[in-house]
């Protein structure tokens, strides 16, 4: 939040009415506003809610007035009371809540980028950089959250208004909304006017702040684990028992029609929105954020198309595929070729999300797949170009003798590098490429580590090899999720097809049991038993479990490796084979 006109105009109306006073005593609030990166004084942030609150009573109370006015009445009253009541008090508890609420959002995601940036840091400080220049170059990277808005600060009071580092440190200790970062800058400050080295400090936390991350994101997994339970309770074994109860209830003494419709109101909107709840709470325990940090800047529409090329063709074909079958299918209903059912247009629903999502979500599988065995063994890459540059030889002998070496998936990249060096490109530009290639921050950060410290001189192998940290701990994070969360993903899809078999049993028992009698006894059973249509059964089951296939799938995927490509992929499966079932088996 940023001043406006509208808000210099609430200053300029409000301004008279702050003593000096208030406003010396308004200087804890003014720190409260900088540590949720508002930018603005307190009078003039309490200036324009202030306005804000008269022009909401003002707005509220004379349409309430002509309400009572040309309608009277108890209730018209009442409202005219409550509502120009109502409004300010909610604006002035928003006026309280947005700073606490930005302090914590902001404070949660620096401590979240706060191991990687302090590993970018150390790696700076092995090659020699002074705490200045670090921040220099730190706050010109934009991947490492709101870690790199505190650089910045610290980056304009040295630069443009000229404070010596301590103290720029010391306002930014002052400042900021985390604990942790408020730690380590205390840590900097004391090893700098000790005389100590820095990247000896540096070192050692970075140690200690992967050990924390490791312990953060395993507390993550235990809450995950819970969800998973909870998960599996709610929306796999309670639509089990809810599909057999009104099921049941339906063939006797209740509405057949009411029940079919219970169940395509669960199918279609109570279902997706209770698995867009649990997408959610468990979106918040993934690193995806770490991995793809939000940019504060938009990218233009060209450079969104060339970064998403392939994905918005793929998107693009499966749409034109679906609208040509709508068209055909319309032109032959139109001139009465064929007649279609209501029935076949659920038919025609299921076929296109299935194929909107199967194309795209395999392409994004398969991409994921390659970025991540590629991350996987970029370490070991990198630790062997330390090594061999330890040994004295050049950068381009280095990865000229790694380019022989068995990487998987990047001993092609590995070998792109070693001919763009034999043309003379510039080893920082061809590290450049490599990252743009990949598209991934984690490889960014690492190649901005790497050049950064090229540039800089000094320790070069310690620079690869402290590189290295960042990426092996993404990596141990994603193994210990991936190995704790498969055995949940393995419970919900084998719940699914216990699901399935459970509508298959009903289905060849109860059901054709009754199906079979129902035309017999209709009549002189009359008012103990209802007539059901068999074929909307069929096709509110069908939707129910369709449904559960594509929520089952997505979840059980994402919770596994937090990618949702990977949950789409087994709601595709599952998809296809509750479509085969009720097509060809039940």
């Amino acid at each position: 939040m940023k001043s406006s006109k509208y808000s210099n105009f609430c200053l300029w109306k409000f301004d008279r009415f702050f003593s000096i006073k208030t406003k010396q005593r308004l200087q804890e609030k003014n720190i409260l506003l900088k540590q949720a990166d508002i930018n603005m004084l307190y009078q003039e942030y309490f200036s324009m809610f202030l306005m804000t609150m008269l022009l909401g009573f003002i707005l509220t109370i004379i349409p309430s007035l002509l309400l009572y006015l040309f309608f009277p009445s108890l209730n018209t009253l009442l409202l005219a009371i409550l509502l120009p009541a109502l409004v300010p008090f909610s604006i002035w508890v928003m006026c309280q809540y947005i700073p606490h609420s930005h302090i914590k959002k902001r404070a949660a995601n620096i401590d979240r980028f706060l191991p990687y940036a302090v590993n970018f840091i150390s790696t700076m400080a092995i090659a020699g950089v002074s705490p200045a220049d670090i921040f220099r170059s730190f706050a010109t990277i934009d991947i490492y959250g709101e870690v790199q808005q505190e650089a910045k600060k610290i980056i304009i009071e040295l630069d443009v208004m000229g404070i010596d580092t301590i103290t720029a440190l010391k306002h930014a200790l002052e400042n900021t909304p985390s604990k942790k970062f408020k730690s380590f800058l205390q840590g900097i400050i004391g090893t700098i006017q000790s005389g100590s080295d820095l990247h000896i400090y540096l070192s050692t936390i970075v140690d200690q702040y992967m050990a924390d991350e490791f312990l953060a994101r395993k507390k993550n997994l235990d809450t995950l684990g819970v969800l998973a339970e909870t998960f599996v309770t709610t929306l796999v074994a309670f639509p089990i028992f809810l599909v057999i109860i009104i099921s049941v209830m339906g063939f006797f003494g209740g509405s057949s029609s009411f029940t079919i419709e219970i169940l395509f109101i669960f199918s279609f909107v109570v279902l997706p929105i209770a698995y867009g709840g649990y997408y959610a709470l468990i979106r918040s325990t993934s690193i995806e954020e770490i991995r793809n940090p939000h940019s504060k800047k938009r990218p233009s529409v060209k450079d969104f198309y060339k970064k998403n090329r392939p994905f918005i063709l793929i998107l693009l074909l499966s749409t034109g595929l679906l609208l040509s079958f709508y068209c055909i299918i319309y032109v032959l209903s139109y001139y009465k070729y064929m007649n279609f059912t209501t029935y076949f247009f659920f038919d025609v629903f299921f076929l296109s999300v299935l194929v909107f999502i199967g194309p795209i979500t395999f392409y994004c599988h398969k991409q994921a797949q390659k970025q991540r065995e590629i991350e996987r063994r970029l370490p070991d890459f990198v630790v062997e170009m330390g090594n061999c540059i330890s040994s004295g030889m050049t950068i381009f002998d280095a990865i000229k003798i790694s380019s022989k070496g068995r990487y998987g998936r990047l001993t092609p990249e590995i070998q792109k590098m070693k001919s763009e060096l034999s043309w003379s490109i510039p080893v920082t530009k061809v590290f450049e490429n490599f990252a743009e290639r990949m598209r991934s921050a984690i490889i960014k950060r690492i190649v901005v580590s790497i050049n950064t410290g090229l540039r800089m001189g000094g320790m070069t192998s310690k620079v690869f090899i402290a590189a290295a940290k960042e990426i092996n701990q993404i990596n141990n994070i994603e193994e210990q999720r991936k190995s704790e969360m498969s055995t949940y993903t393995t419970v919900i899809i084998m719940s699914f097809f216990v699901f399935l078999g459970i509508i298959m049993i009903l289905n060849n028992t109860l059901f054709a049991s009754f199906f079979k009698s129902q035309s017999s006894t209709v009549k002189m059973a009359g008012a103990m038993m209802n007539k059901v249509d068999p074929v909307a059964l069929k096709y509110a089951l069908c939707s129910f479990v369709f449904t559960q296939g594509i929520g089952a799938g997505m979840i059980g995927g994402f919770m596994m490796d937090g990618k949702l490509s990977s949950g789409l992929r087994y709601s595709f499966v599952l998809g296809v084979i509750s479509l085969f079932v009720f097509k060809f088996v039940f």
